[in-house]
């Protein structure tokens, strides 16, 4: 079960994100629901660390296993999501790598995940640090921390006033 719940109009969730790079590129995921690109993650189980999640997470998402290069700090976002419900999401970003390097070269770029009984497609794809500007990443505060290659941040994130 994951730690996530919602009221009438509003929702709370608690997610892991990976930063996958190679060189000068990083890994972003574009979500067929709104074409908007993300960092790889998902959410946080009941009674799971961040740390297993992450690694279980991308493993689900991209089909490898990955090591923890470390915890580089939190985001707390306000935003409307594609259900229109005012969203709280407290997410948590690890740099990671592949557990084998070689399976760098055996990613599937376009991939099907089970999540949970729903299907998600996901369309991976390298960005080189200095073609992020122009990508529509979200979110987008976390663009200086890749490129700056920053390891310990805090962003307070809020694209919504709560009232």
């Amino acid at each position: 079960m994951d730690v996530s719940f919602k009221s009438e109009s509003d929702r709370f969730k608690l997610r892991v994100t990976g930063i996958i790079t190679d060189g000068d590129k990083v890994l972003l995921d574009k979500h067929s629901i709104d074409n908007k690109y993300r960092l790889p993650g998902g959410r946080v189980n009941m009674n799971e660390s961040s740390d297993d999640a992450i690694i279980r997470e991308l493993e689900e998402e991209i089909g490898f296993k990955f090591d923890i290069e470390r915890f580089i700090g939190t985001a707390e976002e306000f935003y409307v999501n594609y259900n229109n419900e005012k969203t709280h999401c407290i997410n948590l970003y690890y740099r990671v790598k592949f557990n084998n390097p070689n399976d760098i070269n055996k990613l599937e770029y376009d991939r099907l995940e089970d999540d949970h009984g729903t299907d998600v497609q996901h369309e991976f794809k390298w960005v080189k640090f200095s073609d992020l500007e122009g990508v529509n990443l979200v979110p987008k505060e976390i663009k200086k921390c890749i490129i700056n290659n920053e390891n310990n941040i805090h962003y307070i994130i809020s694209d919504i006033k709560y009232k």
